[in-house]
C-alpha cells in the first residue's frame, strides 16, 4: 500500500512539473488535468481512515528505542 502511494505521489510530481510548462496548449493542459485529478482522487481514497490506522498501528508496533 505504502508503494502504491509513493508510485502515485511521483505521478503527481511529475504531473505539476508538465503544467508549469509554459508552452502547453489547452488540450495539453486539459489532457495534464485530468490526470492529476484522477490522482488526485487515488490520492484521496488511499489517505482515508483506514489508511491513518494503519500508520498508527505500525507506529504502535514499532520497538521501544532507549537511545
Amino acid at each position: 500500500m505504502i508503494a502504491e502511494l509513493g508510485t502515485e505521489c511521483l505521478k503527481v510530481q511529475a504531473l505539476v512539473k508538465q503544467l508549469q510548462l509554459s508552452s502547453l496548449t489547452a488540450n495539453q493542459q486539459a489532457e495534464i488535468l485530468d490526470r492529476f485529478l484522477a490522482a488526485a482522487v487515488h490520492l484521496h481514497n488511499h489517505c482515508d481512515e483506514d489508511f491513518q490506522t494503519l500508520i498508527t498501528e505500525e507506529i504502535e508496533n514499532l520497538p521501544d528505542n532507549q537511545d
